[in-house]
């Protein structure tokens, strides 16, 4: 796929920048034991089918839906701390994908964001200790849905615009927009997108150099 007809370009983090899907359901893992073993596998399979949805909603899901109760701010905030310290710490050591510094390097001509699912603070974070950080226009994430952040890149660019995601979260964000999405397969907890050929697919971003 031609990426150079595009002025702008939009990345989703986990699993496109960073491979840290499964780092991110392990995690998460760990902040809820002591939970229902039975309840959190659960929960935890509904987190790796819905990737790219923010932990203030997956949070939310899980005390209403998978344990049945009130979301208490008490528990709610608890939770999200937790796993926030959890997923700094991963950050830190997380591999980057196949192609990344290759990929940056080769578009560093385009206007580059991140649109993520993660906490946009802890992001913002990570990226600037990493070093990682002048390489984008802006980086943005969570508590906003993803589908909002990438409304609010479009409406502020000019030119053809192209996301690159790992998840259905990510396909429905660029549909929305109106934007083309590119499917990469590697590092993604969906396997089953790969399987739609309606779908412009990758494997990882050393294929778009």
């Amino acid at each position: 796929m031609n990426i150079e007809r595009y002025n702008s370009i939009i990345l989703d983090c986990d699993g496109v920048i960073f491979d840290t899907n499964n780092l991110k359901l392990e995690a998460f893992r760990k902040v809820l034991c002591g939970f229902d073993d039975q309840v959190v596998n659960n929960f935890i399979k509904y987190f790796r089918e819905n990737f790219g949805t923010s932990r203030y909603e997956l949070t939310r899901v899980f005390i209403e839906d998978f344990l049945g109760f009130e979301c208490s701010k008490e528990l709610f905030d608890e939770i999200l701390a937790r796993y926030g310290d959890e997923c700094l710490r991963l950050y830190q050591k997380a591999s980057l994908t196949k192609g990344f510094l290759e990929f940056v390097d080769k578009y560093k001509n385009k206007r580059i964001f991140i649109a993520s699912g993660g906490d946009e603070t802890e992001l913002k974070t990570v990226f600037k200790n990493r070093g990682l950080d002048c390489l984008f226009v802006d980086i943005l994430g969570s508590p906003k849905k993803k589908a909002e952040i990438v409304s609010e890149i479009v409406a502020r660019e000019t030119g053809s615009i192209v996301m690159i995601g790992d998840a259905n979260a990510d396909k429905i964000a660029a549909s929305m927009a109106g934007i083309d999405f590119i499917f990469m397969k590697d590092y993604s907890t969906s396997s089953g997108m790969g399987k739609d050929h309606d779908l412009n697919c990758i494997d990882n971003l050393s294929d778009l150099i």
